[in-house]
Order: C-alpha cells, then sequence, then structure tokens
C-alpha cells in the first residue's frame, strides 16, 4: 500500500519494506490549547506532476496545511506550512467537560488540493473561507516551479 494513512497527531507512510513516521509537534504552536482539532485530517490526492513524488500536503486542522518533503519516502520532512487567520465568520468549536460547555474560536483546515499551475487551495469547517495558496522558499525549490518575479 502507498500514501497516507492517518492516525490522531501523526501521518504514517507505509511501503513494503518498512515505514516512516511525519508528525507536527503541538508546540511552539500550542496547537493543544487553541480550540478546535489538531492533527492530520485529509492530504491532496492529485497525482499532478508538479508535486508527484516531491511533496504531499496535509490538512492540520487548527494546524492548517503543512507541506511534506517525499523526495525520500523513508524521511519525510516539513517543508512548508500555512496557517489561516481568523476571521471575522470563523466559526466557534465547543466540548463539553464535566458538564460545562467550553467553546473557542478555531480556524480548522479540513480539506487541501492541488492543481498543475503549482496553487494550493485549502477550505475549513468553522466558516473561515477558502484559501488559494502559492509555494514560496524551500517548498517552492522542491517542486521545480520557476522563481516568483516579485
Amino acid at each position: 500500500m502507498h500514501g497516507p494513512i492517518a492516525f490522531r497527531d501523526r501521518v504514517y507512510f507505509a511501503y513494503g519494506t518498512g515505514s516512516k513516521t511525519f508528525a507536527v509537534p503541538e508546540s511552539p504552536g500550542a496547537f493543544c490549547t487553541r480550540g478546535g482539532r489538531f492533527g492530520p485530517h485529509s492530504s491532496n490526492e492529485s497525482f499532478t506532476p508538479v508535486y508527484y513524488g516531491r511533496l504531499v500536503f496535509i490538512a492540520y486542522f487548527n494546524g492548517g496545511v503543512r507541506a511534506v518533503d517525499m523526495r525520500d519516502p523513508f524521511d519525510p520532512r516539513e517543508a512548508g506550512f500555512y496557517f489561516p487567520a481568523v476571521t471575522p465568520r470563523t466559526d466557534k468549536r465547543c466540548v463539553t467537560v464535566g458538564g460545562a460547555e467550553r467553546c473557542k474560536v478555531a480556524v480548522q483546515t479540513n480539506n487541501v488540493e492541488v492543481d498543475d499551475r503549482g496553487y494550493i487551495y485549502i477550505v475549513g469547517r468553522a466558516d473561515t473561507g477558502l484559501h488559494i495558496l502559492e509555494l514560496t522558499s524551500v517548498a517552492r525549490a522542491i517542486a521545480n516551479l520557476p522563481a516568483r518575479g516579485d
């Protein structure tokens, strides 16, 4: 089997001869106390040549979206990330603890997709909206995208 299999706050990449774990640490982002969920939810499912064998993008709920360098599938490394900002429309996320409801306004990046031009599209489940992203820096170089003209 090839591809990510998500369990809580880790993504396990399984291959026929072994596996390697990619994990986003809870700090310095304080993701576990921000409100909402933290951990991997979905990955891009497109096999566009721009990213295939180079980068995979994983939605991490309140941890935003992560770009993971997969050129060496036995040593996946974070190549970049993006955290959407809370907007006036961002909805609160609530949990019940000891019979009392506790709520926080939290971004919840839910889905991620890419296209053959190199754009990354993310949406959340807390009404924060659609974000259209473009790679910069190390992640842009890994994707072999031309340098930006700005």
